[in-house]
């Protein structure tokens, strides 16, 4: 008997194994970089909170919301890997979030800040396009 066979036979065929498809997965991995990002900013507000004799309290203020904007973010992308369909508003509209923080970006001074801008837009437009694809639809609303 081969795996196929055993597979359909305990009722666990491709559908029910939860197969991904590439679009889901590449906007899981949006959620992720997006999670971590937010979360690695959160700290660094932190550390050079912790570095400034000044107020302590609005240091552990802002880690603490850009801690919950991260456990959002990866709560959502967690929902996405799980195929649940309701991940998918939130999604979006995190990514229109991500369209506001690169343009912001873009303005600032810098090069190096310039080409964050760009990558954080272009990680919000590729974001959409990914939760509005008909391959991510279909998988979401099985």
């Amino acid at each position: 008997m081969d795996s196929d066979q055993l597979l359909s036979e305990s009722g666990e065929g491709p559908e029910m194994a939860g197969a991904r498809p590439g679009a889901l997965v590449a906007a899981v991995v949006i959620a992720a970089v997006e999670a971590l990002g937010i979360a690695a900013y959160g700290l660094s507000i932190g550390l050079a909170g912790l570095q400034n004799p000044g107020s302590v309290a609005a240091p552990v203020v802002q880690v603490v919301l850009y801690l919950l904007f991260a456990a959002g973010i990866g709560a959502t992308g967690w929902a996405l890997w799980a195929q649940r369909h309701v991940a998918r508003s939130p999604f979006v509209v995190i990514q229109l979030f991500a369209l506001v923080v690169g343009y912001t970006l873009m303005q600032g001074d810098g090069v190096s800040i310039h080409r964050l801008g760009w990558a954080v837009l272009a990680m919000g437009v590729i974001g959409i396009a990914l939760a509005m694809s008909p391959l991510v639809s279909k998988a979401l609303h099985r």
